[in-house]
């Protein structure tokens, strides 16, 4: 519920969000609540919206219009698309009373949605979608979202305050929406937020995908695959700019559901993780004793997304052996997906440590190291099936 002029900047905030990971949205709100002006006003900052009000549309007019060219049948790109593709700069492809929209354009609205494909064109990184909608029993011959099509969005719940619209009117000004270049450290807010997503799934693997019983559940957020990816950027964009936790709350619950949202925060709050270059420069530190397997785990797989990231030798050594004290500390099972990712990702030339026999009945198993060497540590196959 959107009740002071704060709870409207953070929801006008997390869609700035989406639109600047270009990232589909949705949002959702009663008629008359201005949130075809608010996408709208993007245009005052420089950017080109197509509007398309989807009831007025055809499937072809998504899926591309089939053509005959040199007797081959082709799908040629409707005009908002093609205007879209040609210009340059930043742009936004509005579906506004997306609830109108038919089972059959619904279907038709997958692809660009995801793939940013409309028949032959493909439209260029600078375009993002955006969607707006009334709830199904309100909207004009309204129907409700098939599940394919909601998983394909974050879902934002809009209403305008008394307090912005009492301003607004008296002022002429209305908040603009807040959208941002990626910065240059997002890859390293992108690779924690992806470690803490894989290490929450870890640990509830049940949350991976739930679809929802009824069909008025199904056209709103829940887990998937996808949903999840979608909350990893978005929270690391979020963690770039310093947004609002409250901000970053509506986002995973846009993206996954209130319930796996208010699971999957808590479980990240109760992490406190320690820092991946403290551990890598001292792996045997006792970093991973007394520690519980989900946070083993998680701390593991950002050793794993650092040693990715710099492809150094040296780093890489370090991240194993960090994997090798934490089966010794904490127990092997949770340090096994790690230690199968590094040395699947060995470096050419880095050492393997030899403290690397924790692990040998394991990795012998999968059969990404041999048997011992005269040394006392295991070597990888001669196939080079552990370096790539």
């Amino acid at each position: 519920m959107i009740r002071t002029r704060r709870d409207y900047e953070h929801v006008l905030q997390a869609l700035g969000i989406c639109v600047s990971c270009r990232i589909p949205a949705l949002i959702w709100g009663d008629p008359g609540q201005g949130k075809t002006a608010v996408v709208e006003s993007a245009r005052e900052q420089g950017w080109h919206v197509e509007t398309l009000i989807i009831s007025h549309y055809e499937p072809s007019d998504l899926a591309g219009l089939p053509v005959l060219v040199n007797g081959t049948v082709e799908l040629a790109p409707p005009g908002w698309a093609v205007r879209l593709c040609e210009h340059r700069g930043p742009a936004i492809a509005f579906f506004d009373e997306f609830s109108t929209a038919s089972p059959a354009l619904q279907a038709a609205a997958l692809r660009p949605l995801t793939h940013y494909q409309v028949g032959a064109l493909q439209l260029p990184e600078t375009v993002s979608f955006l969607a707006a909608a009334n709830p199904a029993d309100v909207a004009a011959a309204g129907w409700e979202l098939a599940a394919p099509t909601a998983s394909r969005f974050v879902h934002l719940d809009w209403e305008l305050p008394l307090e912005v619209y009492a301003e607004g009117m008296a002022t002429g000004q209305w908040p603009p929406l807040p959208v941002y270049a990626l910065p240059p450290d997002y890859p390293d807010h992108l690779a924690r937020q992806r470690v803490l997503v894989s290490g929450f799934l870890r640990a509830r693997s049940g949350q991976l995908t739930s679809i929802p019983k009824t069909a008025v559940d199904r056209g709103k957020a829940f887990p998937t695959p996808r949903t999840w990816d979608y909350a990893g950027r978005l929270l690391a964009l979020a963690a770039a700019v310093a947004a609002p936790d409250a901000v970053g709350r509506l986002l995973v619950t846009g993206c996954v559901g209130e319930a796996a949202a208010h699971e999957f925060l808590a479980w990240a709050a109760a992490m406190d993780l320690p820092d991946t270059d403290a551990i890598l420069a001292d792996p045997t530190a006792g970093w991973f004793t007394e520690q519980r397997p989900d946070r083993v785990y998680v701390t593991l797989q950002g050793v794993v997304a650092a040693a990715s990231s710099r492809r150094d030798p040296a780093t890489w050594t370090a991240a194993v052996r960090a994997c090798c004290a934490a089966a010794s500390e904490a127990g092997v099972d949770p340090a096994v997906p790690a230690v199968r990712a590094l040395i699947r990702t060995r470096p050419a030339d880095a050492d393997l440590p030899a403290e690397i026999t924790v692990f040998g009945p394991v990795l012998a198993l999968a059969g990404l190291i041999g048997p011992p060497t005269p040394g006392g540590a295991a070597e990888p196959p001669t196939d080079g099936r552990a370096r790539r």
